[in-house]
This record gives structure tokens, C-alpha cells and sequence, in this order.
């Protein structure tokens, strides 16, 4: 009977604890198009809208919550090294920022990808991070730190 009883209060402060600690939501995203017009002489102008941006207000790079970060959430698929590949992600030291970023933010790359940047593998997508989007200086700086020449 006892037995019971410690359990059923060892429940109730767990659901306690669980429903009580306040979830601190995750930064805003913001994001920006930017539409052009082009042929102003002609009857109905031609509108073309260029692709979204990102835009994250970035804390100063730090190295240190960099690795912190890239240790505690990047290597459940990604390896501990980020020169080697994980068992699901792959390596990262030749991924360049706004590819970092634009994964983070919405688990895929960019629709544009940068000049001489080839994916390393056929799966595309990622888990999402937005609460770790104004740390990918940090990140990429860490994982830049580590490069192997």
C-alpha cells in the first residue's frame, strides 16, 4: 500500500513540475520579400517578386555556445566532428552560412543556393530550430574553428 502511495505522489509532483515550468517561446522570424517592377511604360506592369529572406537579428558570434549548441542539439543526426558524416546528417564544415540559416530556420535549403554549393546527400530535410536561428553565427563559426584543410 505504501508503495501506492509513493508512487501516485511521485505523479503528481512530476505532473506538477511538468505543467508549471513556463516554455519561453521561440524568437520571431521575420521575413522579407521584395518585389520589382520591371517595363513601367507598358499598359500592365509586369511585377516580379525575387525569392524571401531570412532575417534574424544575430547575437555577436561566440565559439564557445557555438560548439555548446552544435554538441547538445546538431550531433542526434550530425557526427560529433563536423568534419565526418552522421548517421543522418551530413558532414558540415563546407556549408556556407545562409544554407546554416536557412536549414535552421525552416528545414530545408534555400531556393536559391549558393555559387559551387552541392548538397551531400539526396534527403533534403531537417528538423527545425528556430530557437537556435540567431545562434548560427555562433554555430558556423564553431564548426569553421574545427575545419580540417
Amino acid at each position: 500500500m505504501n508503495s501506492f502511495i509513493w508512487l501516485g505522489t511521485l505523479g503528481a509532483l512530476y505532473l506538477f513540475f511538468i505543467f508549471s515550468t513556463p516554455v519561453k517561446a521561440p524568437p520571431p522570424i521575420r521575413v522579407e520579400k521584395t518585389v520589382e517592377v520591371t517595363k513601367a511604360e507598358a499598359a500592365p506592369a509586369e511585377i516580379v517578386e525575387k525569392a524571401a529572406e531570412v532575417v534574424v537579428e544575430a547575437e555577436p558570434v561566440d565559439i564557445e555556445k557555438g560548439k555548446a549548441i552544435y554538441l547538445s542539439a546538431c550531433i542526434k543526426c550530425h557526427n560529433k566532428d563536423p568534419n565526418v558524416k552522421g548517421p543522418i546528417g551530413p558532414e558540415m564544415v563546407d556549408a556556407p552560412l545562409e544554407v546554416m540559416q536557412a536549414k535552421v530556420a525552416t528545414g530545408r535549403y534555400p531556393e536559391v543556393l549558393p555559387e559551387g554549393f552541392v548538397p551531400k546527400r539526396k534527403t533534403k530535410q531537417m528538423t527545425k530550430f528556430p530557437q537556435y536561428l540567431k545562434d548560427v553565427p555562433s554555430i558556423h563559426a564553431y564548426v569553421q574553428s574545427i575545419k580540417k584543410k
